[in-house]
């Protein structure tokens, strides 16, 4: 969570897919009702390259929540030639739908390495997403997240394929509550670094964090603007904790909040209009929202006497959330108005930091169910939870934006 347990507990190749546990208090979790249309997926060339093309495809385009791969499909077929040469490594699609051709191009890489092959099959998958249903796939992104080992903290990248996690940046010191920026080339985050909790924005293009605030508390729980301009976070000095508003153009931080309660986590609307965030100022957490310059909040309506870390979903139109439920921590979807709980979460007892996919089709998590916490990712259609992270103590997902703009013809 980005609240209340989160720093006390910190400082104190996508793997199978199992269905999501229902339970008891609460309604759970249900499918959006995507009608999911079949496909059929076709791979043929260079004979060491066809089965990992079509088991990363039809990954892809199952994981999608609107697609689905069959063995005979009227409605599309994409033939993909997967070869190497003197280019490099080399993916001719073809997409047909209803006896017309939709796509027909090449996707290249200089490398003729196993591991280049997944771009250029993502790639594939999220033209094939978009031509098929007008939405953009899911495929090429990325979720960044803390990995814990022994005394060294670390920064970790990953893929939504077998490629290892990528380590981005590691330190001794705690490094926590990452945010991925809307353009896709930044990352900020708290380091502790220098002894005190300070914010840095990690460049990825650059591969170096520039520390943008420091000094006077403690600065956690960074969430991007939609716009990128701008950063709320949490600014804490002794046991006061308020949301404040950082600019980065003036470097100008602004408080937004004024109370004696604990006030954090953060998180702007999709049209950067307002902030929902975690505050005590009943006596127990619940979500608040105000405007995004500041002001009076509104209480968001609340079946749980523990609610923590929300999220707003792109659409705007859901909120994830954490609730405490007896002495577990579970994963909660409500409409934006707080009606319509969901339970997401049954399995583990500390399920935390929930995330949005950038299309709404997805959350990722963090989660104890396997014994150890780890990144997981539920698809909202089929309910299915796929494992991400591959070792470590695993938490404070954040996703990135689309990689890629999807192709708008052959």
């Amino acid at each position: 969570m980005r609240g209340w347990v989160r720093l006390g507990l910190l400082v104190g190749a996508v793997m199978g897919t199992e269905p999501l546990a229902q339970t008891s208090e609460f309604l759970p979790m249900t499918p959006l009702g995507s009608e999911c249309l079949p496909v059929r997926v076709v791979v043929k060339g260079d004979p060491e390259l066809v089965e990992p093309v079509y088991e990363q495809m039809e990954f892809d385009v199952d994981f999608s929540g609107l697609l689905r791969v069959e063995e005979e499909s009227f409605y599309g077929e994409v033939t993909v030639d997967a070869t190497r040469g003197e280019r490099g490594t080399v993916l001719s699609a073809c997409l047909k739908a209803g006896g017309e051709t939709l796509m027909d191009r090449q996707y290249v890489s200089r490398s003729r390495s196993r591991e280049a092959l997944y771009p250029l099959v993502h790639a594939v998958s999220d033209d094939m997403v978009y031509l098929l249903t007008g939405e953009q796939g899911i495929a090429s992104t990325r979720l960044a997240y803390v990995s814990r080992s022994g005394s060294s903290y670390a920064l970790m990248v990953k893929s939504l394929d077998p490629r290892e996690q990528v380590m981005v940046l590691r330190d001794e010191e705690v490094i926590t509550t990452p945010s991925w920026s809307p353009s896709g080339d930044r990352i900020a985050l708290t380091s502790y670094r220098s002894g005190t909790s300070d914010l840095y924005v990690y460049d990825l293009s650059e591969g170096r964090a520039l520390r943008i605030l420091s000094g006077g508390g403690l600065h956690t729980s960074p969430a991007w603007s939609p716009d990128g301009k701008k950063l709320a976070l949490t600014v804490s000095e002794g046991a006061n904790s308020e949301i404040s508003l950082y600019d980065m153009a003036s470097e100008r931080l602004v408080r937004l909040t004024a109370r004696s309660s604990i006030e954090t986590a953060p998180d702007f609307s999709p049209n950067g209009s307002q902030i929902i965030f975690t505050s005590d100022r009943l006596g127990f957490p619940q979500l608040y929202v105000m405007d995004s310059c500041g002001g009076s909040a509104t209480r968001l309506t609340g079946v749980h006497r523990y609610m923590d870390s929300p999220a707003w979903s792109p659409l705007g139109d859901r909120i994830a959330y954490v609730a405490r439920c007896g002495g577990d921590f579970h994963i909660f979807v409500s409409d934006a108005d707080g009606g319509d709980v969901r339970q997401v979460t049954s399995e583990g007892t500390l399920n935390e930091n929930p995330v949005w996919s950038p299309t709404g089709r997805h959350i990722a998590f963090s989660s104890d169910r396997d014994g150890s916490r780890a990144i997981y990712i539920l698809e909202l259609n089929s309910l299915k939870v796929h494992k991400l992270s591959q070792s470590g103590e695993c938490y404070f997902p954040t996703w990135s934006p689309v990689a890629r703009h999807p192709a708008e013809g052959g």
